[in-house]
């Protein structure tokens, strides 16, 4: 049976392989965001090594230390695989490895050679905040992030890792007669607490960080078309209302182009042929313009740009410049085959009609097609015609 002591000491841990648990449910519904299952497996350990040490005898707790020790390891470095995983950098696993070796290597001899708690405490807490550590310059040395719930993410998993190395020096100054009776310390009481408030702030920013990159990740895919990664018409017109209001982005212009004699394409070389005609196309025109403009699918073989910044002339040289590496040979079909591009170009002033610019674009396309494809049409400087 359990002493009433002992069931108190075990609501931290319990509470923390909860909080593993339901990180490690919120990755069985987002996969994406794998940094969650890392950081479970890590509290989960975490809250095991804690519930075990909390119930040992006395008399016990030297001949697991090795056990409870490599339950706590594993926990540090899946915590940092997660945090690593979550901002793109290494979590350094050969010095990882190297310093549990080394950690494990003094408990083993501060248990089964000569009983130390004091030492085995001093080690083990020294391994766990280097290896919660090792990430964490690299995370910092990445461009500044704009991001205050990521920014917040780094700094707390900072902190706690300072905080674990820290924690020797609290046995130093509380003395090593503090250590003989392990669970009911003030060393191990504030470990515990210690333990459950940072996996309570780390998990609650984890999971807001996790819906927030799930909801971005949503909204990418509702905008963009599945298969070239270009804007759709939705979200093309969305970005254009909001950019053509914006001072200092005129004149604007408005490109369409659409793919010559496609039906051909996909009848004599099969769709999955003309799937790839229109991801070359995509990439061609990305290729040609900046990362402020903005290029769209909308529909079919039909694509727009709006070309901030870019007088009626510019434009023009960018959808020949589109048209020509388009039908060059071997760029989107095999050497000696073609496919040609027709465009209707227009440009508009500062606060103009977007629609109405848009609509006179496609309506020079048609000219284009009609004159005989394979070019470039263009009128002067679009301004709608007042009403009377």
């Amino acid at each position: 049976m359990l002493s009433n002591n002992q069931l108190y000491v075990l609501v931290a841990p319990a509470c923390i392989t909860a909080l593993g648990g339901l990180l490690g449910l919120c990755w069985l519904i987002q996969r994406r965001s794998l940094f969650l299952l890392w950081t479970a497996c890590g509290l989960v350990l975490t809250g095991i090594g804690l519930s075990w040490q909390s119930i040992i005898p006395k008399a016990e707790l030297s001949r697991w230390a090795v056990y409870t020790g490599a339950i706590y390891l594993a926990g540090a470095w899946f915590c940092t695989l997660g945090v690593a995983h979550k901002f793109s950098v290494s979590a350094f696993p050969k010095t990882s490895a190297v310093v549990s070796a080394l950690v494990l290597a003094i408990l083993y001899q501060n248990s089964a050679v000569q009983d130390s708690i004091a030492v085995r405490t001093l080690w083990l807490n020294l391994g766990l905040g280097i290896i919660h550590f090792l990430p964490f310059p690299a995370i910092v040395r990445r461009p500044a992030s704009k991001d205050r719930l990521e920014r917040l993410l780094y700094w707390s998993y900072g902190l706690f890792a300072i905080y674990t190395m820290l924690r020797p020096a609290m046995v130093l100054v509380l003395g090593f007669t503090e250590l003989k009776d392990m669970t009911v310390s003030i060393y191990w009481l504030v470990t515990m607490l210690g333990s459950l408030l940072f996996s309570l702030l780390f998990s609650g920013l984890l999971l807001i960080v996790a819906m927030r990159d799930a909801t971005l990740v949503l909204r990418d895919e509702r905008n963009h078309d599945s298969l070239t990664g270009l804007l759709n018409r939705r979200a093309f017109w969305e970005a254009a209302e909001k950019l053509n209001q914006q001072p200092g982005v005129g004149p604007v212009s408005i490109l369409i182009g659409d793919i010559d004699h496609f039906k051909q394409v996909n009848d004599n070389w099969g769709h999955e042929y003309g799937d790839m005609v229109l991801k070359a196309v995509a990439r061609a025109m990305l290729e040609s313009v900046r990362s402020e403009d903005l290029v769209a699918r909308f529909g079919g073989e039909e694509f727009v740009l709006l070309l901030t910044r870019s007088d009626l002339e510019t434009a023009e040289q960018v959808a020949q410049r589109i048209r020509a590496k388009v039908s060059a040979s071997g760029y989107v079909q095999q050497p000696g085959q073609g496919v040609t591009m027709s465009f209707g170009v227009a440009s508009l002033a500062f606060d103009a009609n977007l629609r109405q610019v848009v609509s006179a674009a496609d309506r020079l396309l048609y000219q284009a097609k009609e004159s005989g494809r394979d070019q470039v049409a263009v009128e002067p400087l679009f301004a709608p015609v007042a009403m009377a």
